[in-house]
């Protein structure tokens, strides 16, 4: 009842417009950060057959990328699919223990909670595969968390072609949509 009589004493001599913003650069919750979801994007890496690549070869790959991709990170990860081989659970769902896991080259951003990925040259077995995915991950997107198949290695340059993709929030993209193309 103290503080109360204080605060109203207080009002009347400094005006409550004053008070409002004392009390709300004072508050607690004010100086935290916001947390949100980071942009990641999972690749799965097949090999000259189409088989999906040890996540020990997985390792030997990504020791010969950078650390670091524009903004995004780069490391292995696993992802964890649904019976259906399509869907995928995201690492925060109680689904995700009981799925499937698959090794996966992981490119993403947790500081911005965004991310923009141009492209990622892998070299595996004398063979340069060039993969141009420019896809861009923005803050608000309900698809934050983004699983592409791969082609089976190959060499040559190869863009992801995301027209007519509906950005379905769990479903992987297929490897049909790496379309080949001619450098000069």
């Amino acid at each position: 009842m103290e503080n109360g009589k204080l605060i109203l004493n207080l009002a009347n001599k400094i005006g409550w417009s004053l008070l409002v913003l004392v009390i709300g650069l004072t508050t607690p919750s004010a100086g935290y950060a916001q947390a949100c979801n980071p942009a990641v994007i999972n690749y799965i890496v097949r090999d000259e057959i189409g088989q999906i690549v040890s996540t020990e070869e997985l390792e030997m790959l990504a020791e010969q990328l950078p650390k670091q991709i524009g903004d995004a990170t780069t490391s292995v990860s696993e992802t964890s699919f649904a019976p259906d081989k399509r869907t995928f659970y995201w690492p925060e769902s109680i689904e995700w223990q009981s799925g499937t896991k698959l090794p996966t080259l992981q490119f993403s951003n947790e500081g911005i909670c965004a991310m923009r990925f141009s492209e990622v040259t892998l070299k595996r077995k004398n063979k340069t595969m060039r993969l141009i995915f420019d896809m861009e991950i923005l803050r608000f997107q309900a698809d934050r968390r983004r699983v592409i198949d791969s082609l089976p290695f190959q060499n040559g340059t190869f863009r992801l072609d995301l027209s007519n993709w509906g950005h379905e929030r769990d479903q992987m993209i297929p490897a049909l949509r790496w379309k080949r193309i001619r450098v000069r």
